[in-house]
């Protein structure tokens, strides 16, 4: 049976310059002041739901069992979207329902979700514009702390699905596209290792994006020469359009929704 090992991680489009982020970390210390917290990132662009459920994705699994991670991107606040903690048999979710835990869900196993409504999980005034400091945060902490999930509120059978972008075959083009730009201008794709080597094969490709052809995929960086482009497999396991020692996004001056092709040869 997993229990909480008391490390709460937070990801947030709140930025550093507001005093949101801290104060969500000072209710989260009053229900459990024994609490370690860990900042993912706060650097979501705002309100992009799908950008905030591939980060998770790719950051949650890199922390212990029984931590809680507490994503909120959630541009409906205070709407009709239910406020939700999820138990798995590794970790715990607190957030918004609006599809920001899909990704990580479908790799998770024994799944239970409930609905925040025992006021015991929330503060005593709640906001309606900024539930991760009143409902999140304090649900947090207590679960932390070791308070039994059952008593959060009850059982959801169905979550909000994450309109999150396919990778799309059709006879010898795979198209994805660019879901993240890292702060380095790195231009994260929906391509995965394993769905790319599955529709290549042995056979012989080649990746269009911006106008530039790549026909091979590095291991690293500086495998071109400084100020090139490149394609490799980042540490997160997902296609990448990169630069040696310059930044992507500026160079193909573009972000996210950008199309990814894939040829074989």
């Amino acid at each position: 049976m997993m229990e909480p090992c008391g490390l709460v991680t937070l990801t947030t489009d709140f930025g550093v310059k507001e005093p949101y982020a801290g104060v969500v970390k000072g209710v989260i210390f009053s229900a459990n002041p024994n609490a370690r917290i860990v900042d993912i990132t706060h650097d979501i662009p705002a309100h992009n739901i799908v950008n905030a459920a591939f980060t998770l994705s790719r950051s949650y699994d890199y922390f212990p069992q029984g931590t809680v991670h507490v994503a909120v991107v959630d541009p409906e606040v205070g709407g009709k979207r239910l406020n939700i903690a999820v138990k798995t048999d590794r970790h715990f979710f607190v957030g918004p329902d609006n599809g920001i835990f899909s990704l990580v869900l479908a790799r998770e196993k024994n799944v239970e979700i409930r609905e925040i409504k025992n006021p015991v999980f929330k503060l005593e005034r709640v906001s309606s514009t900024f539930h991760g400091r009143d409902v999140y945060a304090p649900c947090a902490g207590r679960l932390s702390a070791g308070e039994n999930f059952s008593d959060v509120g009850p059982v959801v059978t169905q979550l909000s699905k994450l309109v999150y972008p396919k990778v799309q075959q059709e006879g010898n083009i795979l198209t994805g596209e660019i879901v993240l730009v890292d702060s380095f201008g790195n231009l994260i794709t929906n391509i995965s290792r394993q769905s790319l080597q599955s529709f290549t094969g042995k056979k012989k490709f080649g990746i269009y994006f911006g106008g530039e052809r790549f026909f091979e995929i590095k291991d690293h960086y500086s495998e071109v020469p400084k100020g090139m482009p490149l394609v490799l497999f980042g540490s997160s396991g997902y296609l990448e359009i990169s630069m040696n020692e310059g930044n992507a996004a500026s160079y193909f001056m573009t972000s996210t929704g950008s199309t990814v092709t894939v040829r074989r040869l």
